[in-house]
């Protein structure tokens, strides 16, 4: 009697991806700080930092965006584990 050869079982890929992509950026103001002591002059100049993101959306409300930049899958558990997560106010976008 022929012994049957062992296969390891490949555990079945994550294709079900429901995040929608980021097609350009996102542009939203950055609040600003500083520490130390400023003149008059430099704190005339302060102002909100004008940043862009892009990634995919996690979760969008009508009071914030949830965005992520970087996603891995678990090779254990094959969940979507998400990195440079960043939560934006709507009224800051």
């Amino acid at each position: 009697m022929t012994k049957k050869r062992y296969t390891k079982k490949k555990k079945k890929p994550v294709t079900d991806f429901p995040y929608e992509e980021i097609k350009t950026s996102i542009s939203w103001f950055d609040a600003q700080s500083n520490t130390g002591w400023l003149t008059h002059d430099k704190m005339k100049k302060l102002k909100p930092a004008e940043s862009k993101t892009k990634g995919w959306i996690f979760e969008e409300t009508d009071d914030y965006i949830t965005i992520f930049g970087t996603y891995s899958i678990d090779p254990d558990s094959k969940e979507i584990e998400f990195g440079e997560v960043i939560c934006i106010p709507k009224n800051w976008v």
